[in-house]
């Protein structure tokens, strides 16, 4: 599933393209997907202005003129292809028509959801309403974290917990808590200051790089139609099992374990 920096480069594809654009027209080709697609969309967005676009944690929002806004999941295996004319695939749910171009949402999994709301309903929808902090916003910081941390849960399970900060999956846990040096599986209120200090700056400097080459494709990450998500091939340990430690080298190997039923990918002796 997409994550924060994934969210980010689709957001960043969106936004260079159909921000401050009319919307002409739009046609369900599909309404099952998560959530069913509400039919009013067609009526309530011709001739509206998408006047910005932004993501909050991994949802993407497009706010538009009439106090509209529209949350978008991509799911699994969501993604939007901007063409010149309506050019059909399996497994299209929706396409925005602008003046000289269209967009089409795709989604083969149908995990994904498109939901409007009226703006001031957008904050305390049950998506948002709990949601923690970005992690590179000011509130992410030494004092939030240590006023959190007093539950007795793994420092992993904290980090994926979307109501401590927003946006944060599987993947780049394991590749943040390789980077501070901190085992995934410690517990939150036996972290020492220096270590919160670490996690916070590893959280910033991993996803501000996965954004910069792409995000990570795993398996079906695609923008535009195509597939993207370089920083798969700067990933230190999350699929790396039984590799080398990119850190220790040939002293150590990394380690598959698992949390709360997902995969983590650590060194022992660099996180110990």
């Amino acid at each position: 599933m997409p994550e924060l920096p994934e969210v980010e480069v689709v957001k960043n594809f969106l936004k260079s393209n159909f921000q401050k654009k009319k919307i002409i027209k739009v046609k369900i080709i599909n309404k099952n997907l998560r959530f069913e697609i509400q039919s009013i969309i067609k009526t309530k967005l011709t001739n509206l202005i998408i006047t910005k676009i932004y993501r909050r944690g991994k949802y993407l929002i497009l706010l538009l003129e009439n106090n509209l806004s529209l949350m978008i999941h991509l799911g699994m295996t969501g993604y939007f292809r901007m063409t010149n004319e309506e050019n059909r695939k399996k497994h299209d749910h929706l396409i925005f028509y602008f003046c000289s171009k269209v967009l089409i949402f795709n989604d083969v999994r149908k995990f994904g959801f498109i939901k409007l709301y009226n703006f001031e309903e957008l904050n305390d929808s049950k998506h948002l309403k709990d949601m923690g902090p970005e992690p590179f916003s000011d509130g992410f910081n030494l004092n939030y974290f240590t006023k959190k941390i007093k539950r007795k849960c793994s420092v992993k399970n904290l980090l994926m917990n979307q109501k401590f900060v927003a946006g944060l999956g599987n993947i780049y846990c394991s590749e943040i808590l390789f980077d501070a040096g901190v085992n995934p599986e410690k517990i939150c209120n036996e972290l020492s200051k220096k270590q919160i200090e670490k996690i916070i700056l590893s959280t910033r400097r991993i996803l501000e790089k996965a954004i910069n080459f792409g995000g990570t494709t795993i398996k079906n990450f695609v923008v535009n139609n195509e597939k993207i998500g370089y920083f798969k091939n700067k990933l230190k340990v999350y699929g790396k099992e039984n590799q080398s430690c990119p850190r220790c080298k040939s002293l150590a190997k990394i380690q598959r374990i698992k949390q709360s039923g997902r995969s983590t990918f650590l060194c022992t002796k660099c996180q110990n």
